[in-house]
């Protein structure tokens, strides 16, 4: 028999997203620290936490600390263009959130668990082995 697949559900991500928090904040206030008149705090915010998320989930580990923590990880569902899809996955949080959210309530009321970003990045978020 092969292997079950156990999909992260909405809680565990929410658990490792607000772990992968505090080293996003500390970066940001960080930034400010260093450029305290640029007054861009939320497109710096957005930067450091895409750029967080890709570089993780581009590396070895396919995740963040936060997910490494919650023993879960991204995967693609094609083995193609991973790199690609990880970005993408990234940038399409974005459309997640500006629907009010809607995009992370997916999760819930589907069997793999899948966010909207998700969806249209062809990624999938397991726990490990």
């Amino acid at each position: 028999m092969g292997k079950e697949i156990r999909y992260a559900g909405f809680s565990q991500r929410l658990l490792a997203h607000n772990v992968d928090l505090l080293p996003i904040l500390l970066l940001l206030y960080g930034s400010t620290f260093l450029f305290p008149k640029i007054g861009f705090d939320w497109l710096i915010f957005l930067l450091i936490y895409i750029g967080y998320n890709i570089g993780f989930e581009l590396s070895n580990w396919q995740a963040t600390p936060g997910k490494k923590w919650a023993k879960i990880h991204v995967e693609v569902e094609a083995k193609n263009n991973y790199a690609i899809r990880i970005v993408s996955r990234n940038f399409l949080k974005i459309l997640s959130l500006l629907i009010f959210f809607l995009g992370f309530v997916f999760i819930i009321f589907n069997r793999q668990q899948k966010g909207l970003h998700d969806y249209l990045a062809g990624t999938v978020v397991l726990f490990d082995d």
